[in-house]
């Protein structure tokens, strides 16, 4: 599943791309809350605008939780009623048949504002579980834990220690916006503390599924971003000899992943990296990386390369 996509600020807007969106709820009509924060380090600045449907001023006693269940007729009945009879609101959730007709899972967002703790869900969860209420029969187990939707309104994205200095920008007018024609208006407040940045410019935009929130970073106006996709060796090092050729070449990398095609064997290595700093072109960008895989020892192989368009 892709998690992250590339757009533009148009007009003070943002077109959030759907396969993004969708997933997080924010589609047309939906109703957002954001937060913008400032992060800052070696005299440079970079900015963060987080998006959720989830309000941290809203909801507090956010958890996620997630069902195991038999994938057969009336499970997901049988969560949906535990979790009505205890006043418990489900928010975003989805679920899935892993084996068919053997089990499946339903992970969920859930307010306990008006039922209690978590802990306190736990174990009434588990007593049923020991009695073999015929209420949970066809569901096996509960995992839950909180979820960090307001630290990612309140703290940013980086830990504590961190050597970045992390300022929020407030919003004047608190009230949340609402999704139109598939594009989020970027409050005033926000354009305003753009500092160096304008119509044109473009953005990074990651799903943070653990938190339910879409990130939505700005690019310098200048980046050149390109997309290669390898197979390597599936064995110790063969990443780091095509990551720290990139380096060498200044070559700054947004995205690296990885998926094995033979245990032991082959791999794909996907990277999106920003070439502006590159001394050459994307034709000699090319056929300097295959010249560099034909050196290598073992299976290492550019099977695609293309610049990015948005």
């Amino acid at each position: 599943m892709q998690i992250f996509d590339f757009g533009r600020i148009r007009d003070a807007k943002i077109k959030i791309a759907g396969g993004l969106g969708r997933p997080l709820g924010l589609v047309d009509g939906s109703q957002v809350f954001s937060m913008m924060f400032k992060y800052e380090y070696n005299d440079k600045a970079s900015y963060e605008m987080v998006l959720s449907t989830l309000g941290p001023e809203n909801y507090r006693e956010i958890c996620n939780i997630t069902f195991v269940m038999l994938d057969v007729p009336g499970s997901c009945a049988q969560v949906a009623k535990f979790m009505g009879e205890r006043n418990i609101d489900i928010l975003n959730s989805i679920s899935l048949s892993m084996i068919s007709e053997v089990c499946m899972v339903w992970k969920m967002v859930v307010d306990l504002s008006y039922y209690g703790d978590s802990a306190a869900l736990r174990e009434e969860f588990d007593t049923l579980k020991r009695q073999k209420s015929s209420q949970l029969s066809k569901v096996d187990a509960m995992n839950i834990e909180a979820a960090n939707i307001s630290e990612r309104y309140t703290k940013g994205i980086l830990p504590l220690g961190s050597n970045v200095r992390v300022k929020s920008i407030k919003k004047a007018q608190k009230a949340p916006t609402l999704i139109r024609n598939g594009e989020f208006d970027i409050p005033a407040d926000y354009m305003g503390a753009l500092e160096g940045f304008k119509d044109g410019d473009p953005v990074i935009m990651i799903a943070d599924q653990d938190s339910w929130v879409l990130s939505i970073t700005p690019l310098d106006r200048e980046s050149k971003l390109a997309k290669f996709v390898f197979i390597i060796p599936d064995k110790p090092g063969a990443i780091f000899d095509i990551t720290s050729s990139m380096a060498d070449h200044n070559i700054n990398l947004l995205s690296v992943s990885t998926k094995v095609l033979v245990y032991y064997d082959t791999m794909s290595l996907t990277v999106v990296a920003d070439v502006r700093k590159y001394p050459g072109s994307m034709e000699t960008l090319k056929e300097r990386t295959e010249q560099h895989l034909s050196k290598l020892k073992g299976k290492f192989q550019l099977i695609d390369f293309q610049p990015l368009e948005f």
